[in-house]
């Protein structure tokens, strides 16, 4: 069935914009006369109409479809019918893509569908995850609650996104900028300085290593600063492949003090998002396959199918699974396994998850307040090795006229 465009007017000074499927235009115009709009104008969708949808889609936050979500829970439950709780959050809302979703939610409801069934329509902003949980909560007739669960789980998982991007920003920016920093001076200004010692017969051992290096960054700094954007772009085109991404993953979970943060900001997303799924009533092994798109390591990823696959779909319990793992620790499957065997599996979640949260905390805590100083310092040395290399000819020129 054709998907058409269209804008119409809404009352005498509202217009509003959205999309809605028909077998031919004037089906389409008929629907929109039912609905009591008066269309301005419809015209089927097109293939440049996606591209263009999908390219605005990028403009709509995470945090705009939490806020959303919040918005729409705190209206249901004060008893708003669906369609007025997205007239009036579109009314309010301040960004023009989130407004063209809410409204195009809007109509598909007013033709007859479930609000799961229009979010479907917009899967990139709206995950399975989400749509499953909407649709559990429709139907069990507790759309509500279900929404300020996924309000309050969306909330927690960008606090829980802003520690780990926090506790990595500061050294990342370190190491960049004593990169750059440092070949720029090898490359562009100590070749300039290098010249007055070419007259030197003698050179002390640092400065000779320094001038070598100098001139080797000074002739072929196009081709290092060009392997370097090769590298970048082929490590970005692996990590986009299902294979290659397993691979970086599984690199990264070889670096010390980058494996327990990692592990541990995923355990703590997991859990929050089963305890979730659980408490809705979503079956256990619908449940972890929802909860796995949350993981940003692809190897847990596979570690969690291979439990699902191999011990929950046959009978076995997941505490079961999580015991054999490389990387979820004993205090994971035993407070799971507590929990399946008191029936309050989601509590037992929702622990893991707070204890592994504030275990990310204290730990982004440390590695911020350790890895800052030791930065400084092999940067302070790299540079005092430059500064002293430079100076040692000078200094023994001194000396040999005494």
């Amino acid at each position: 069935m054709p998907t058409y465009l269209y804008k119409a007017k809404k009352g005498p000074s509202k217009t509003i914009d959205g999309e809605l499927n028909a077998d031919t235009h004037a089906a389409a115009v008929s629907t929109l006369d039912s609905m009591g709009l008066m269309p301005v104008w419809v015209r089927e969708k097109t293939a440049e109409d996606i591209k263009t949808a999908k390219f605005s889609y990028r403009s709509v936050s995470a945090r705009d479809i939490t806020l959303f979500t919040k918005q729409l829970a705190s209206l249901t439950k004060s008893g708003v019918p669906i369609l007025r709780a997205l007239m009036t959050i579109s009314d309010q809302t301040e960004s023009p893509a989130l407004r063209q979703v809410i409204q195009n939610l809007e109509a598909s409801i007013r033709e007859g569908n479930m609000l799961s069934g229009a979010m479907q329509v917009h899967h990139e902003l709206f995950p399975e995850l989400y749509i499953n949980m909407v649709r559990s909560g429709e139907s069990a007739g507790v759309l509500d609650t279900v929404l300020s669960r996924l309000a309050d789980a969306r909330e927690k998982d960008e606090e829980l996104k802003r520690k780990v991007q926090a506790a990595m920003a500061y050294p990342l920016l370190v190491i960049v900028v004593g990169i750059i920093t440092v070949f720029v001076l090898l490359a562009f200004f100590l070749p300039k300085v290098i010249v007055l010692f070419k007259d030197f017969k003698d050179l002390p051992l640092p400065t000779r290593i320094l001038v070598e290096t100098s001139n080797f960054f000074s002739d072929n700094w196009y081709w290092l600063v060009l392997v370097v954007l090769l590298a970048a772009a082929i490590l970005r085109r692996i990590s986009v492949m299902q294979h290659g991404r397993v691979v970086i993953d599984g690199l990264k979970l070889k670096v010390p003090v980058l494996r327990g943060f990692l592990i541990k900001a995923d355990i703590a997303r997991f859990a929050r998002t089963m305890a979730l799924l659980v408490e809705s009533g979503i079956a256990i092994d619908k449940a972890i396959l929802y909860s796995m798109a949350t993981l940003n390591n692809h190897v847990l990823r596979e570690e969690l199918a291979g439990f699902q696959r191999e011990t929950v779909k046959q009978g076995v319990p997941l505490s079961a699974g999580l015991k054999r793992s490389k990387y979820f620790p004993a205090l994971v499957a035993n407070m799971t396994a507590v929990g399946e065997e008191s029936g309050k599996l989601e509590e037992a979640l929702n622990e893991i998850a707070s204890f592994y949260e504030k275990e990310i905390e204290q730990q982004g805590r440390i590695i911020t307040s350790l890895i800052e100083p030791i930065l400084i310092l092999v940067v302070g040395l790299i540079v005092g090795f430059i500064v002293s290399a430079m100076l040692l000819p000078i200094f023994k020129l001194g000396t040999s006229f005494r």
